[in-house]
């Protein structure tokens, strides 16, 4: 799943465009950024409180088993990289 601080429908439109095929969130508030540390809250940043780009692995208990934040939202991780960390934890 993909969270987002765009609106939904900004977050529709991306994704028909690209093609994705996961759910995508929008959180205005910005509520699940901030719980989970991945809001941008310096407020010398161009990007204040928007959502960095980061990985999240949450098992099916809830737990948090892997957390990746990247520091230029251009950056992707390897799909293969995120396959190795789930398959971990089987």
């Amino acid at each position: 799943m993909g969270i987002s601080t765009d609106f939904p429908m900004a977050s529709s439109a991306w994704s028909e465009k690209l093609g994705v095929t996961f759910p995508l969130v929008s959180d205005l508030g910005r509520k699940t950024l901030e719980a989970y540390g991945i809001l941008d809250t310096d407020p010398n940043s161009r990007l204040y409180r928007y959502a960095k780009r980061a990985y999240l692995i949450i098992d099916k208990n809830g737990v948090v088993r892997y957390v990746k934040v990247l520091d230029n939202p251009r950056e992707l991780i390897a799909n293969d990289d995120l396959l190795a960390e789930l398959e971990k934890l089987k």
